[in-house]
Order: structure tokens, then C-alpha cells, then sequence
């Protein structure tokens, strides 16, 4: 029996693997949002394509995407993720931990509180924060519903400049 074929699709799958072991907590993904604030800090795990980064290419060790972005995101208790949007869904899968989305809509603003195993799928241009409001650190899988999404739109024109000036 010719197992050429087998062989071949193994090493085909593998190139589609991506394994925690091999993943690296990467605290310099947002750090000129830490540079602006502190409390923003967190560390990004790539697994699928390069999220919204300023590179598409810079895949940190991630699998190229073809259809939507996938990371593991750490944020420490008590900070957060700045107000932003995306032009495409977001999806927050929370792995450990608790968090406050809020979601803002011009003026108004709601609160969505989510715990492990909870999930929220965040429209297109829906302006949005993330709190850590849990006691240790929170876990939260992030995706974006586009292969190469565009950079974070931040409502806080100094982090807009800091973004644009790293590339």
C-alpha cells in the first residue's frame, strides 16, 4: 500500500496547526496603547493571521488566515481594552475570567457582563470597550469576521496617532 498520499496530506495539515506549547504571550502587540495608559496592557497570543495589525504578514508564528483572524488575548484584572470598532464583526469567546463589554451607540451606552464559556458577536462599526472586572486575569479569544481586517478605529484621537505612527 502507497502511503505517498497520506505522507502528504500530514504534512499539509501540520503547516494548519497551531499548538499552545508554541504560542507566546506577546505583551509588545499593544504597546502603544500601554504607552497612552497602563491600565490598557495586555498580551496577544496569534493562532490564526495577524488580527488588525499594521502588517498583515507579521503573523507573530500564527496560521495565514483565509476566512477570520483568531487570538488569545490576557488582560490582567482591572485593565481594558480601549473604545473601539472594527469594519467587520468581532467575536469575545471569554476562556477564563469575567469581563464588562460596552457597547456605545453615539450617546448612549450599554453594559454586557460575560464569564467563562460566554461569548458576544459585536457587529461592524459598533463602537465598544472591554473591562476586566474579574479578579485574576482574563482569558478572551478574539475574532475578526475578515482574513486581513483593517487597524482598530479608537474613538481616542491620541491613540489614533500613536497607531499611525508605529506604520
Amino acid at each position: 500500500m502507497d502511503t505517498t498520499p497520506a505522507v502528504a496530506l500530514k504534512d499539509r495539515i501540520e503547516r494548519c496547526v497551531a499548538r499552545f506549547a508554541d504560542r507566546r504571550e506577546d505583551w509588545t502587540v499593544f504597546g502603544f496603547e500601554t504607552a497612552r495608559d497602563p491600565q490598557y496592557a495586555r498580551a496577544q497570543r496569534r493562532y490564526l493571521g495577524a488580527s488588525g495589525s499594521v502588517d498583515p504578514a507579521d503573523l507573530r508564528g500564527g496560521i495565514p488566515a483565509t476566512a477570520f483572524t483568531m487570538s488569545i488575548q490576557t488582560m490582567p484584572r482591572g485593565n481594558r481594552i480601549p473604545m473601539h470598532c472594527h469594519e467587520t464583526e468581532e467575536v469575545f469567546f471569554i476562556l477564563d475570567g469575567e469581563c464588562l463589554v460596552r457597547c456605545w451607540e453615539g450617546e448612549k451606552s450599554c453594559d454586557i457582563k460575560l464569564g467563562r464559556w460566554d461569548l458576544v458577536a459585536l457587529p461592524p462599526f459598533l463602537q465598544h470597550e472591554v473591562f476586566n472586572t474579574g479578579s485574576g486575569d482574563c482569558q478572551l479569544q478574539t475574532l475578526l469576521a475578515k482574513s486581513q481586517p483593517l487597524r482598530p478605529q479608537y474613538a481616542d484621537p491620541e491613540l489614533l496617532k500613536l497607531q499611525a505612527a508605529v506604520g
